[in-house]
Protein backbone atom coordinates (compact mmCIF):
# COMPACT_ATOMS: atom_id res chain seq x y z
CA UNK A 1 0.00 0.00 0.00
CA UNK A 2 0.81 3.20 0.05
CA UNK A 3 1.82 3.76 3.84
CA UNK A 4 5.47 5.20 3.16
CA UNK A 5 4.23 8.45 1.86
CA UNK A 6 2.29 9.20 4.70
CA UNK A 7 4.77 9.16 6.97
CA UNK A 8 6.05 12.37 8.15
CA UNK A 9 10.16 12.68 6.87
CA UNK A 10 12.07 14.96 9.47
CA UNK A 11 14.64 17.51 8.20
CA UNK A 12 18.42 16.27 9.80
CA UNK A 13 18.44 19.44 11.70
CA UNK A 14 15.23 19.01 13.52
CA UNK A 15 15.38 17.35 16.91
CA UNK A 16 12.08 15.08 17.77
CA UNK A 17 10.48 15.87 21.19
CA UNK A 18 9.29 12.87 23.30
CA UNK A 19 5.58 12.70 23.03
CA UNK A 20 3.34 12.89 25.57
CA UNK A 21 2.58 9.11 26.56
CA UNK A 22 6.56 8.57 26.67
CA UNK A 23 6.56 11.31 29.06
CA UNK A 24 4.55 9.24 31.48
CA UNK A 25 6.12 6.11 30.99
CA UNK A 26 8.62 7.49 31.94
CA UNK A 27 6.80 9.30 35.20
CA UNK A 28 5.09 5.76 35.80
CA UNK A 29 8.43 3.74 35.60
CA UNK A 30 10.26 5.91 38.19
CA UNK A 31 7.64 6.58 40.62
CA UNK A 32 7.17 2.66 40.82
CA UNK A 33 10.82 2.25 41.48
CA UNK A 34 10.77 5.33 43.83
CA UNK A 35 7.64 3.44 45.57
CA UNK A 36 9.12 -0.43 45.79
CA UNK A 37 12.64 1.17 47.46
CA UNK A 38 10.39 3.00 50.07
CA UNK A 39 8.56 -0.11 50.30
CA UNK A 40 11.80 -2.32 51.32
CA UNK A 41 12.68 0.03 53.62
CA UNK A 42 9.60 -0.30 55.53
CA UNK A 43 9.65 -3.32 55.29
CA UNK A 44 12.88 -3.55 56.77
CA UNK A 45 11.79 -1.22 59.48
CA UNK A 46 8.65 -2.45 60.28
CA UNK A 47 8.97 -6.20 59.10
CA UNK A 48 5.89 -5.80 57.11
CA UNK A 49 4.22 -3.56 54.29
CA UNK A 50 0.98 -1.67 54.11
CA UNK A 51 -0.40 -4.09 51.99
CA UNK A 52 -3.68 -1.80 50.71
CA UNK A 53 -1.26 0.46 49.77
CA UNK A 54 0.69 -1.67 47.63
CA UNK A 55 -2.58 -2.89 45.82
CA UNK A 56 -3.79 0.17 45.05
CA UNK A 57 -0.48 2.17 43.84
CA UNK A 58 -0.26 -0.98 41.81
CA UNK A 59 -4.10 -0.95 40.15
CA UNK A 60 -3.42 2.82 39.73
CA UNK A 61 -0.34 2.87 37.65
CA UNK A 62 -1.20 -0.55 35.96
CA UNK A 63 -4.65 1.23 35.02
CA UNK A 64 -2.74 4.20 33.28
CA UNK A 65 -0.97 2.19 31.17
CA UNK A 66 -3.77 0.17 30.62
CA UNK A 67 -5.70 3.65 29.60
CA UNK A 68 -2.91 5.00 27.42
CA UNK A 69 -2.55 1.45 25.24
CA UNK A 70 -6.40 1.65 24.26
CA UNK A 71 -5.47 5.36 23.82
CA UNK A 72 -2.88 4.36 21.75
CA UNK A 73 -4.76 1.83 19.54
CA UNK A 74 -7.85 3.67 18.77
CA UNK A 75 -5.36 6.50 17.43
CA UNK A 76 -4.02 3.78 15.11
CA UNK A 77 -7.24 2.07 14.24
CA UNK A 78 -8.47 5.40 13.24
CA UNK A 79 -5.44 6.58 11.26
CA UNK A 80 -5.53 2.86 9.13
CA UNK A 81 -9.50 3.70 8.48
CA UNK A 82 -8.28 7.38 6.89
CA UNK A 83 -5.67 5.93 5.28
CA UNK A 84 -8.26 3.36 3.45
CA UNK A 85 -10.43 6.02 2.53
CA UNK A 86 -7.65 7.52 0.66
CA UNK A 87 -6.76 4.79 -0.59
CA UNK A 88 -9.76 3.97 -1.72
CA UNK A 89 -10.57 7.55 -2.92
CA UNK A 90 -7.13 7.27 -5.04
CA UNK A 91 -7.61 4.08 -6.70
CA UNK A 92 -11.00 5.64 -7.71
CA UNK A 93 -9.43 8.68 -9.28
CA UNK A 94 -6.94 6.84 -11.16
CA UNK A 95 -9.53 4.26 -12.65
CA UNK A 96 -11.14 7.50 -13.52
CA UNK A 97 -8.05 9.03 -15.50
CA UNK A 98 -7.21 6.03 -17.18
CA UNK A 99 -8.39 6.27 -20.77
CA UNK A 100 -10.56 3.64 -22.22
CA UNK A 101 -9.32 1.55 -25.33
CA UNK A 102 -12.09 -0.18 -26.22
CA UNK A 103 -11.12 -0.64 -30.37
Amino acid sequence: MRYEKRRRRKRPSQKKSPGVMNIVLIIVGVSLFAFTIAMIQVFKEYGAVPDTLVTCVFAALGGECGIMGWIKTSKERRREREWEVEDRQETKQEAQEQPRNDM
